[in-house]
């Protein structure tokens, strides 16, 4: 069995190859362990469209597309393709197209011929349920037929991307972001914080922001809106160190700094209303019509639920993760606000934030470097001893899932 390492290479794929997929509700990341990043990346959507009269689909059953082959039929416009997105807050909506999806990025993204050899680090959000595990499990067992599973929760993983197995994992992710304690690589379950006021809202918020340039961004297709949009949030838009005085003073900025060129070459002048206020949902949820915790909050409600002589642990290893993460300034407003908040007063430098350059595949990144250890397979289910007993497959998932 073979699969492209690159381009203009292969390698042979054997069960010291592990594949990592992190389901994300933006983007779906995909490689093989050991590397240093994914090696797919995929949009979360799925096309589907009518195939009538067609001899090998007497039902006439949709067909669906994924990945580049979407892509090329959205953009020539020959086909009345149904979009939708398999992935939706952190969990599968729809199991039937994402069993083909994975199908899909198997065969067509890794090429993997034999898929009855293929061994799985599937990524997963903290705050799944095991019985939800359980029904993903019988889809790569059952379905796909491959050989062994691991399934892995992002905010453990987020941490071991940094070399650590104990910490406070704080994932800013699309839809959803999460706190969560990690000791010795499992979550502290009854601490988790979580809060919908991430990535997707922040992009919402901004687009409402450019209202005034309605007109310039309606010349392009929703997707490429989209991505501008994205685009501008990525690139221009930081976290205030102090909101009502940044927002209603000069703007310091070089006219360079404060232009945006859009495709067409117009241009678009961000102003300190746009550049700081939609990211400013993470300190205050009122911003987008939402009643939530803040970020800082959510930190300090999650270590104090947490035993006194592990806090100490928690505070000085803050990992962050997820593309959320990646504002600037988040870190120095986030020292400063959650030291006006804890309780019994503390030193700003008391908290100590672990931020990888490329913490937006943190998940990924652990999930590659845990495949690549040579305990995978002890913690793995593999095909064998998921058939074995009918009956005990849930207690074996309860047993196996982390």
């Amino acid at each position: 069995m073979k699969i492209n390492k690159r381009a203009t290479m292969e390698s042979e794929y054997d069960q010291k190859d592990i594949v990592v997929i992190d389901n994300g509700t933006d983007t779906i990341k995909v490689g093989i362990s050991g590397e240093d990043y994914p090696r797919l990346i995929y949009d979360n959507k799925c096309g589907s469209h009518s195939v009538q009269n067609d001899n090998d689909n007497p039902n006439n059953k949709p067909q669906l597309l994924f990945g580049q082959d979407l892509k090329k039929v959205v953009k020539e416009k020959k086909l009345n393709v149904q979009l939708s997105n398999p992935i939706k807050d952190g969990k599968i909506d729809n199991v039937e197209s994402m069993k083909e999806f994975w199908q899909y990025i198997l065969e067509d993204g890794l090429q993997i011929s034999e898929l009855q050899q293929v061994n799985l680090l599937i990524i997963d959000q903290v705050k799944n349920s095991k019985e939800y595990k359980s029904k993903l499990a019988e889809v790569f067992f059952d379905y796909l037929k491959v050989q062994s599973v691991l399934f892995m929760n992002s905010a453990s993983l987020s941490l071991f991307s940094t070399g650590l197995v104990s910490g406070l994992s704080i994932e800013l992710g699309h839809a959803v972001n999460t706190v969560v304690p990690i000791y010795q690589g499992f979550p502290i379950m009854h601490a988790l914080e979580f809060s919908h006021i991430s990535g997707a809202e922040i992009t919402q918020c901004l687009e409402n922001d450019l209202k005034a340039y309605e007109l310039l961004l309606d010349k392009f297709s929703e997707e490429e809106k989209l991505w501008i949009i994205k685009d501008i949030k990525e690139k221009m838009c930081y976290i205030a160190s102090d909101y009502e005085m940044q927002i209603n003073s000069e703007d310091n900025f070089t006219e360079e700094e404060r232009s945006y060129e859009l495709p067409d070459e117009q241009v678009i002048h961000i102003t300190p209303q746009i550049r700081y206020h939609c990211s400013e949902a993470l300190f205050n949820s009122a911003i987008v019509n939402k009643n939530s915790f803040s970020l800082p909050q959510m930190i300090v409600n999650s270590i104090l639920r947490c035993d006194k002589e592990l806090r100490q642990e928690l505070v000085s290893n803050m990992v962050l993760g997820g593309g959320t993460s990646m504002f600037q300034g988040l870190i120095s407003r986030l020292q400063d606000d959650i030291c006006q908040i804890y309780p019994g007063g503390a030193m700003r430098s008391e908290f100590n934030f672990v931020a990888d350059f490329q913490r937006k595949y943190s998940a990924w990144i652990g999930g590659s470097m845990l495949g690549s250890l040579k305990t995978f397979q002890s913690l793995a289910i593999n095909k064998q001893e998921y058939e074995e007993n009918p009956e005990g497959k849930m207690s074996l998932i309860h047993k196996r899932t982390f």
